[in-house]
C-alpha cells in the first residue's frame, strides 16, 4: 500500500504544480481527478500481506521455497496471501500437516507462536454425530 500512496502523492504533487501555473480550468480538472484517484491508493496490488493474522486459521494452499519463504493461503473472512519467514522446523512441519491432511481428507490449521514463529498442524474433520435406530411407526 506504500507503493500506491506515494505514486498518488507524487500524482497531487504533479497536479498542484500544474495547477499553480496553469489556467483555472486545468486547476478543476485535476482536482477532480486527484480526488478520484484517492480510493485507488487503498486498493490491493497483489504483494502478501506483511501482518500476522489471528490464529488460528485454516491453510487453504502453500508454496514452500527453501531458503526463502514460505507463501501461505490462509482462510478467513477473506482469504488472503501470507509471506512468512523461511525455518526448517516450520517446512517440514507444514509439510507433514499437508500430507496428512490429504490422506486423510481433513483441513489444516496455522497457528502463531509467542516469537511470531509458525506451528502447523492437522485438524481431523468433526466426526459425525451418532445415528439411533428409528423406532417403527406401526406396531407389528
Amino acid at each position: 500500500m506504500t507503493q500506491s500512496l506515494t505514486l498518488w502523492l507524487a500524482f497531487i504533487l504533479a497536479a498542484g504544480s500544474i495547477a499553480w501555473f496553469g489556467t483555472r480550468r486545468q486547476a478543476i480538472a485535476l482536482a477532480l481527478v486527484a480526488a478520484i484517484m484517492l480510493p485507488a491508493s487503498t486498493l490491493p496490488l497483489g504483494y502478501a500481506a506483511t501482518w500476522h493474522p489471528a490464529c488460528p486459521c485454516t491453510v487453504l494452499g502453500a508454496r514452500i521455497d527453501p531458503e526463502v519463504a514460505i507463501w501461505v493461503l490462509l482462510d478467513g473472512p477473506e482469504p488472503k496471501f501470507h509471506k512468512l519467514p523461511y525455518s526448517q522446523a516450520a517446512a517440514n512441519s507444514l509439510q507433514s500437516a499437508l500430507d496428512g491432511a490429504m490422506e486423510k481428507g481433513s483441513t489444516v490449521k496455522m497457528q502463531l507462536g509467542e516469537d511470531g514463529s509458525p506451528g502447523f498442524a492437522e485438524e481431523a474433520p468433526a466426526p459425525d454425530p451418532d445415528k439411533t435406530a428409528e423406532k417403527p411407526a406401526l406396531l407389528q
